[in-house]
């Protein structure tokens, strides 16, 4: 493990996991700006983060695309919000200096623990450079979750600690 974090909440469990959802499904279709370094390359470059998910299914992670997301919002609303959701993340980066590079990408699987008006997310690297870092990727995912409930109408969540291995 590489991070645990901890946030809470106090809208109900089910509302919640909803907007993460809805939050995370958003991700691949907004690649966020970044600085990256190249082997090949002195300093930093101008680039791009963009996501790749997979949400737990208990054998293995299926991509979290619109019909996924469909599938994951239902079981919410009718069996009930998750004790425990697990979620793989493949974070891709790009240079657009208009030459071919190869830069590594990030995987990370996180676990989140849902307890009465408290989260704990577990974090671990699996592969790559760690161009993000574990505590950088759940403050991305709390600051998506917080627009998705300010959408929503819903007040934001709070880090509540951070601890980075």
């Amino acid at each position: 493990m590489h991070a645990r974090a901890s946030f809470s909440f106090d809208i109900n469990p089910e509302s919640l996991q909803k907007a993460l959802v809805s939050a995370l499904a958003s991700l691949p279709a907004n690649p966020k700006s970044r600085e990256i370094t190249l082997a090949d390359r002195d300093g930093y470059l101008n680039g791009q983060l963009t996501f790749r998910l997979g949400i737990g299914n208990g054998d293995s992670f299926d991509t979290l695309d619109s019909k996924e997301e469909e599938r994951v919002m239902n079981r919410i609303e009718n069996r009930g919000p998750f004790n425990t959701l697990d979620l793989a993340f493949q974070l891709h980066y790009s240079v657009g200096d208009g030459r071919r590079h190869r830069v590594h990408e990030d995987h990370y699987v996180l676990r989140l623990v849902f307890q009465p008006g408290r989260a704990e997310v577990l974090v671990h690297h699996v592969k790559g450079v760690r161009r993000v870092e574990p505590d950088e990727l759940v403050g991305i995912i709390i600051h998506e979750l917080n627009v998705e409930l300010t959408r929503d109408r819903y007040g934001q969540i709070e880090l509540e600690a951070i601890d980075v291995t």
